[in-house]
């Protein structure tokens, strides 16, 4: 089950909010972790249409900025435990199942600016930088167990990511247009917590 409400507002053709919350509900959790409330909210600002802009060449100049919070789910067979039968009909333990699952959450801000030069020349800079919580992984378990492994909520990751594009249109006629697109990004994560053996 999932409610959620959102508002848009945009003030001058410059001022631009955007915000959304929502409230989640699944059985795939534990029981005290059934509901979960996430969100988001960005901002926009468009200097070029601003009476003071001076940059004429540079018709189009937009700086933005969100942060915003997600959840991920495992699957339904994560919380029960699983068995093989062999073909002599014997049952081999699986996976262990675990029913007290937590979302792993993600919080993510980003940051960036879109431009447009000499009405033509398009692109746009963006930063963002995400940490993943209660990663949902799925290690192994001893073998006193009798089971192979478990989903958990077992780690933490940071990921950062820098991209640059910038659209070029070659040719632009009635019956034909030709873009080009340039993008460079380089992305960056590293483990920060691991609650299991590596």
């Amino acid at each position: 089950i999932g409610f959620f409400g959102s508002v848009d507002a945009e003030y001058k053709d410059r001022y631009i909010l955007s915000a959304l919350v929502r409230r989640d509900g699944s059985s795939l959790f534990g029981e005290e972790e059934r509901w979960q409330t996430f969100g988001r909210a960005s901002l926009a600002y468009r200097l070029s249409q601003e009476s003071w802009w001076f940059i004429p060449q540079m018709n189009e100049l937009k700086l933005r900025a969100s942060y915003g919070v997600a959840g991920g789910r495992p699957s339904f067979a994560a919380q029960y435990e699983t068995f093989t039968l062999s073909a002599a009909g014997i049952a081999t333990p699986g996976v262990l199942g675990n029913t007290q699952l937590r979302p792993e959450v993600s919080h993510e801000q980003e940051y960036g600016a879109d431009f447009e030069l000499f009405k033509r020349l398009g692109g746009n800079i963006t930063y963002a930088k995400t940490r993943v919580t209660d990663q949902i992984l799925q290690p192994p378990l001893s073998a006193a167990s009798g089971f192979t492994s478990q989903w958990r909520n077992a780690g933490t990751l940071e990921n950062s990511a820098f991209e640059v594009s910038l659209n070029m249109p070659i040719i632009t006629g009635k019956d034909l247009n030709y873009t080009a697109r340039i993008t460079y990004d380089r992305i960056r994560s590293r483990v920060t917590e691991l609650s299991v053996p590596a």
